[in-house]
């Protein structure tokens, strides 16, 4: 059997899975009314400037998307739910997740199944999210692939943890890691603001892309693992 759970914790999928978070944001900001896919804090703080001003309509795009994230969330508890009860159809939810995020980021890309404005960002929110909570450590660290306050914390304290009061290496490791997952983050927003800019929701094509890289990754490193495993037995 695969060791899947190895594969999670791969550094280039967390690269790719981070780029992807960055750049569904910046989609959806920048293609589809200032509204972001991922960030809440961001889609909170500008609900709540919408409604200081008084400007009904675009706080309620803040709306679905805050919905989306909290329904993904009792998904993947039920998903646990499912899994802990012994169910085969559950036994890799992580991978089950991803699939359905490709399928609906390419469904959305192609055109075929035409998907109102008012429906793809939060169905983008509710598929990242299940992402983000599906992939939640770097080697044993944790992380989030689809925002990037908490990595750049972390990332901060373990540089200075590593910096003072004496040099501590496995303290600067995890600062490179988690400054490598920050700056994958700034890139994939860079590249789906631009292509955004010039290929509407065709972008979304750039973006099921990276999740394949990253499922190809998994899959190539959950062989190794287990080939090394029975190699050793």
């Amino acid at each position: 059997m695969m060791n899947v759970e190895a594969g999670k914790r791969d550094a280039a999928v967390a690269v790719f899975l981070t780029l992807s978070g960055g750049f569904l944001d910046t989609f959806a900001y920048v293609g589809h009314g200032h509204v972001f896919a991922n960030t809440m804090t961001g889609n909170v703080a500008l609900l709540g400037v919408n409604l200081a001003e008084t400007d009904w309509r675009q706080a309620r795009r803040h709306v679905p998307p805050l919905i989306a994230f909290v329904l993904a969330i009792f998904v993947v508890h039920l998903l646990a739910l499912a899994a802990s009860a012994g169910h085969r159809w559950a036994r890799q939810p992580a991978i089950a997740c991803l699939l359905l995020e490709i399928a609906f980021l390419t469904t959305a890309a192609s055109g075929v199944v035409p998907i109102a404005d008012s429906w793809l960002i939060p169905s983008i929110s509710f598929v990242a999210t299940l992402q983000t909570l599906s992939f939640t450590h770097l080697r044993n660290l944790s992380y989030t692939s689809v925002m990037t306050t908490g990595n750049l914390r972390r990332a901060a304290q373990a540089l200075f943890s590593g910096l003072l009061p004496k040099r501590d290496i496995n303290s600067l490791h995890e600062a490179r890691l988690l400054g490598m997952i920050g700056l994958s983050f700034l890139v994939g927003a860079i590249l789906g603001g631009v292509a955004t800019r010039t290929l509407h929701d065709s972008t979304l094509w750039l973006a099921a892309a990276l999740l394949v890289a990253a499922l190809v990754q998994i899959l190539r490193v959950a062989r190794r693992t287990s080939d090394m495993t029975d190699n050793d037995l």
